[in-house]
Parts: structure tokens; sequence; C-alpha cells
């Protein structure tokens, strides 16, 4: 009988002996040789929903089965196992297991007592304990069996992520472990312990994720409830629903992929809506209902949502499908008494905001009543309140505050009902990135773009950053692993480490160009002396069509080029910016749209002294000047405003592309006699969004609606209509 077979237990006052009944045979056909392995007990834990019912049964008949858990002895162990799984906190057990079992405290000598009968259930079914100084480590020994605690998954994907570049992580020292893992846990100590004091399990779990992602990449139909069936892989249906990063870890070229069948809570800003995500359901099963607390709805072989609203305020959720004499059920957590959506996962919710750590993106939060907020940093909070009151559409009203992010750290602070401050830390993904980008500061938009290539002056800023620590020597590694190619020959030039301010996780390293022709050909002939060598290598012309690639054993990126000649004097003409343009400096840098954390590194490498805000994004996207589609941000439109001045003059107001803005100038350069092209200012005025304003000869205003048509740049008389 597997776990999905759990909903039929009779659920009466000895529910514990069917509980056992079910346990015991899940335990006793796993292979005696498999039992000593890590992870093996997390099959037979209970999903969420049917871990409560579980517990409801502990609670209800604790008393009598206290004085004698010997009796259930499977029972005992997926207590001890559940709890490692669910509840995990190094510095603390008993609180939670007094909990589960309905006790306010347990006595020194019941612990004793309970850890007596854990070990002999253990022993019984074959399974490891761990030993430690003077005794057992019992904690230790449950979290073995069940691997990794949900409450370190966050950070244990982090290990998994530096694993796949250090091939070298199975054979490192006792002591190089310790220093690898404590720079890749950071500040999170139980995360850390658990690393160093459990490193068999650890390991056994690393190459299961390494296995993982292979067969995810592989085969792109696979789902989140596939994965969970291969026996070899041993990957829980909660690892991805509170923890979503999972995914981005498992198929990082589509994640939201392995979401399509399960449910979710969302947020809809425009509609003043919450609705539940419904997945498509087999023709199979059909027909069959959805039930979540007093809606039923009709599934579908398509996916559909159901509305909530006031409904979703309740805690948990248990959204069950009934089909015929079969049901099944997931449960969902409510929000209550709040919950947070990630905006930037089309308003999916944060399924376990108890997590120390989150992603930095923005966020909502949302109450039935008001909490109070103790702090946000790094959080926009100009015009953004706290508990902002919200009405639904079906009249219920809540309460919103918004988190968008100004940096690469946040942190919020919040009063909970029982008095305590919770802490919720925000932070950018620490990996290993190549990116290329046209240039530095006002540079970054002296390019144009033809279909997939770019049409550039100079040459490009090619940038790797590397997370603090994730090699014995990080400059090292860059050196002998990245490599820099035109045109698939060695390019000219050296890694070189450059200081970002307000940085401590990441290292960035920049490619210094050797030259403006940095590759080099050789000619036929006989050298006579060394001295005469140099006369038989020339630098090749690089003008024209050329492909750059970083290169190395896991990874290459290409960027195909246009090599062109710089127009003289355009420089001082764009020396304001991009100022409080930055934004469309950033994002101008891909086609293919920008995440939180792609924006973040754009800017550290195109203007580190400078700021962006979400909110200022989001300005832009309410004139409909930038998209958001999914978690990227991309440029939809580019707008001008052309006004006849006194005199001879015509005075332009742009916001939008500022590459188009570069291909105007150029060709800007050829219709002035003098070549004298005017400065380019940003008019930043409070409470509005920035846009650019140059003035020119009224002369030259058919020319510049010619080539702004050409371009598709909307001429009209307001930047912000919409």
């Amino acid at each position: 009988m597997s776990t999905g077979d759990l909903s039929r237990i009779d659920l009466t006052l000895h529910a514990l002996k069917h509980w056992e009944k079910c346990f015991t045979p899940e335990i006793q056909k796993i292979a005696l040789p498999q039992r000593s392995r890590a992870g093996v007990l997390l099959p037979v834990v209970p999903d969420h929903s049917r871990w409560d019912d579980y517990l409801s049964s502990v609670r209800t008949e604790w008393q009598n089965w206290r004085p004698a858990l010997g009796q259930h002895p499977s029972c005992l162990l997926v207590l001890y196992a559940g709890l490692a799984f669910y509840e995990y906190d190094e510095n603390t057990f008993w609180p939670q297991f007094a909990k589960s079992v309905g006790s306010d405290l347990l006595p020194a000598n019941q612990q004793q007592e309970i850890n007596g009968a854990f070990a002999k259930a253990a022993k019984y079914f074959g399974l490891k304990l761990k030993p430690r100084d003077n005794g057992t480590d019992f904690v230790g020994s449950a979290v073995h069996h069940i691997g990794i605690p949900l409450s370190l998954w966050d950070g244990f994907l982090d290990i998994c992520e530096w694993a796949l570049w250090r091939k070298d992580w199975k054979t490192l020292t006792e002591e190089e472990w310790v220093d690898a893992v404590g720079k890749r846990a950071g500040g999170r100590q139980r995360l850390k312990r658990f690393l160093i004091d459990n490193r068999e399990s650890a390991s056994s779990f690393i190459q299961e994720m390494l296995d993982a992602r292979k067969i995810l990449t592989d085969d792109s139909g696979l789902t989140i409830d596939d994965i969970a069936q291969l026996a070899s892989i041993l990957l829980r249906v909660e690892y991805f629903d509170e923890v979503p990063e999972t995914a981005e870890f498992l198929r990082p070229q589509n994640p939201d992929s392995l979401f399509q069948d399960r449910a979710r809570l969302t947020w809809d800003d425009q509609r003043r809506r919450i609705s539940l995500y419904l997945p498509a359901v087999k023709r199979e099963k059909l027909p069959a209902n959805w039930h979540v607390g007093r809606y039923i709805q009709k599934a579908a072989p398509d996916p559909d949502e159901l509305l909530l609203n006031s409904e979703a305020f309740h805690n948990p959720l248990l959204l069950k499908l009934e089909s015929g004499q079969r049901s099944e059920t997931q449960r969902l957590r409510g929000l209550d008494p709040w919950g947070l959506f990630d905006l930037e996962s089309g308003g999916r919710q944060v399924v376990n905001p108890d997590r120390d750590e989150l992603p930095l993106k923005s966020y909502l939060l949302v109450t039935q009543k008001q909490i109070e907020v103790v702090s946000r940093e790094e959080f926009d909070e100009d015009g953004n309140p706290p508990n902002e009151e919200f009405e639904l559409s079906d009249g219920t009203v809540c309460f919103v505050t918004r988190l968008w992010p100004t940096g690469k750290y946040a942190e919020l602070r919040l009063r909970e009902q029982d008095g305590n401050t919770r802490t919720i830390r925000f932070r950018t993904k620490a990996k290993i990135e190549a990116r290329f980008f046209a240039g530095k500061g006002e540079h970054a938009a002296y390019f144009g773009r033809e279909q997939d290539t770019v049409k550039i002056e100079q040459w490009p800023v090619l940038c790797v950053s590397i997370p603090r620590g994730y090699f014995r020597d990080n400059k090292t590694e860059l050196d002998e692993r990245f490599e820099v190619l035109i045109d698939d020959k060695s390019a000219g030039g050296q890694w070189e480490c450059a200081t970002i301010q307000a940085d401590d996780a990441r290292e960035f390293y920049f490619w210094k160009w050797s030259s403006s022709r940095p590759v080099m050909e050789q000619v036929t002939g006989t050298a006579k002396s060394f001295q005469e060598l140099p006369k038989f290598f020339k630098p090749l012309s690089m003008n024209g069509n050329r492909v750059l690639s970083i290169r190395s054993p896991e990874f290459t990126v290409y960027y195909k080029i246009y090599k062109d000649n710089p127009k003289h004097g355009m420089g001082k003409c764009w020396k304001n910016l991009p100022g409080a343009f930055l934004p469309w400096f950033l994002l101008c840098q891909s086609t293919e749209g920008m995440k939180w954390d792609d924006l973040m590194l754009a800017k550290d490498a195109i203007a580190p002294n400078l700021r962006i805000s979400y909110r200022l994004l989001c300005k832009y996207a309410d004139h409909g000047l930038l998209l958001q589609r999914g978690r990227k941000w991309e440029i939809h439109e580019s707008r001008v405003v052309l006004k006849p001045l006194s005199g001879d003059r015509c005075q332009m107001e742009y916001c939008g592309d500022p590459p188009i803005l570069w291909g105007l100038y150029r060709r800007m350069y050829h219709e002035m006699p003098n070549h004298e092209l005017p400065v380019i200012d940003v008019i930043d005025k409070r409470g509005g969004a920035p846009y650019l304003q140059i003035i020119w000869h009224l002369s030259l205003r058919s020319a510049l609606e010619r080539y702004l048509k050409k371009h598709n740049v909307v001429i009209g008389g307001e930047l912000w209509t919409h």
C-alpha cells in the first residue's frame, strides 16, 4: 500500500492500528541493504494533508500509546521522520514533538523513554542510527532517514548548483568540505551544520539531484508527479510546492512546465481577485469535480481557474478532485494569518513564507487583518504605504503591502499575532553567469540590432560573475576554464576582477581586450631569429560580421556582432546618460526580456553606482512602454513627441529603446554639415517617469520623423498617452 492509499484509512478511535498496518509493509518492502541509505524513509512519510490526519490520530491516542510505544513501532519511526522532514530545526526537536502529540511539555525522563523506543524500532527494521559523543544522535538519525529537511531545501539547492561546477566535490577533504559548504551556506547556520554533520546524507542527495536534472532536461514532457514516481530519485512534491526554485534548478530552460499538474493560489491585481489555478485533468478521470471549502467546480481537460477571494483566507485549503469512487487531495496554504504572492511569477503564491530567505523579486503581502510591518529595508516605500486597504471583486476587504526591491538585498520584519517578530531576508541568487553588454555607462546603448546580430562600434563588455569562494581560487579557475573567442579563434586579452560596491556575495570579472585587433594572423616564411618572430604575426582587421563567444566545459555563450567604425563627437552628446533613464539601458541589452536578477547583474556591469527600483518599471508598464511577461521585463514600445520652439528649434521628448536613439544620431551625423549633434538631457520630474529631451534644428524635423517611423517609434502629442 502506498502513501497515496492513506486516504482510505478509517480514522477511528484506534486509528493508529490502521496507520501501523499501512506504514509497516512500506518499510518492510525496502530491501535490507538499502535501509542504511540516506532518505530511506522519505517515501513513507505521508504527504502534507495525510500528515495532518496522522498527527490528529497521534494526538487522540497519545496518552494510551505513550506507556507502550513498542505497540506501533512503524508509527513511531514515521513520527520522527515526519518531524525531521516538516519541522526540522537543529536547535530544537522536543517542542515540535510535544506539539505533535498534543502535550505542553515532555520532561527529560519521558524524552529518554521515547528515544529508547525509537532506537528499538529502528533496530527492529534494520535502520541506521547515528552515533555521537557518549551516545546516539536521535535527531540526526531521523534526519538521515529522510534526507534533506524541507526547511533547508532552498539552501541545499545552492549547494547542488555549486556541485554542477565543482567536479571534485565528492573528493574534497573534510577540511575542504567544511570550508566550501561554509561559504555556500553564508549566514544560514542550520544549513551549514547539517551539511557538515550529515555529509554522507547530503552527498547522496546532491547526486540524486544532479541525476534528476539530467532526466528532466533530456525529457521535457515529464512533470513533478512523473519525477516523484521514479524510485531512484527521492524527490517530494513538497520540495516543488514550497520551494519553486527546485524547478528552476531541475529544468532551467522552462521551470514552469514542471508545475502544469499542480494547483496553486494566484493573485490578479487588475481584476481584484484571488483564484485557484486548476490543472488539466486527464480525460479518463472525467467526469470529475473540484471541491474546496464551499465551492464546487467541474474539472476540465484544459487548465482552468476557480475564483476564491474570501475563501482564500482559510488555512489550510484542501482541494479535492472527486472522480467516481476515487478522490485525490492537495493541501494548499491559505492566507491565514498572511500570505505572499510572487508578482514576477504570474502572481503565484509563495507557499512557504516561513522560510528565512527568499529570492529577491517583487512581492505582495496580503492579510485579512492589518499586520504590523516593523520595517522594510531596500524596498521602495515612496508612495507605497503598508497595509493599504484593498477591496476584492466580491466585496471582501483585505490589506496589501507592496514589496518592490531597489537593490540586491532586502529585508522584511513583521509583528505576528503572538507578538514575536518575523524576519524574512531576500537576496539575488548566487550562481555563475556569463553576459555580453554593449558597453559601460552611456556606451551601453551604442549599438543597433538587425535580427540576431548586434551592430556595434567597439568591442563589447564581457562579464562573468562567480559567487565568492565557489572554487579554491576563482581567478585561476576562470583563466583555465573560460575562454574568449572571435570566430572560433582565441582572442587576445585577460580576465580582470572588478570591485562592485555593496556586493559581498559575488566576484565580477571583465575581459580586458589586448587591443582593437585582438586576433593575430600568421604570415608564412622563415624566421632567422627570435627577434624576427613578431614580423610573422599581424593583427586581423576586425570590422564586419563576427561571432564572439565565452566558452567553458559547462556552457558556451554566443554573441553575433557587426563591427562598424564609430562616429566621432557623439560621446559628449550622451554624457548625461544613463542617469535616471537607467532601466532602458539595462533592458535593451536583451531581446528576450530580463528578470530582476538579470537587471541587477546588468546594472553592476553597466552602471554599478546607480540604483533602479521595481516601482519605476511598474510606472513605465502602466504607461504601456514596458511589458512584464511572466518573470521577465521587456521593452514594449518607444514613443516620441516633437514640439516646435521659438526661432528655428525643435524639441524632442523621447522615451523608449536607447539603441534607436543611437541609430538616429549616426543618421543625423550625415544630415548636419558640421556634425555638431545636440546633447541629450534626462528629465526626471518628481512623481513622474524619466524621459529624454533633445533640442534639434527645426529644419531636421522631417528627417527625424522619417527615421523614427521607419523604426516603429510612435509619434504623438503626449508621451504618457496609453
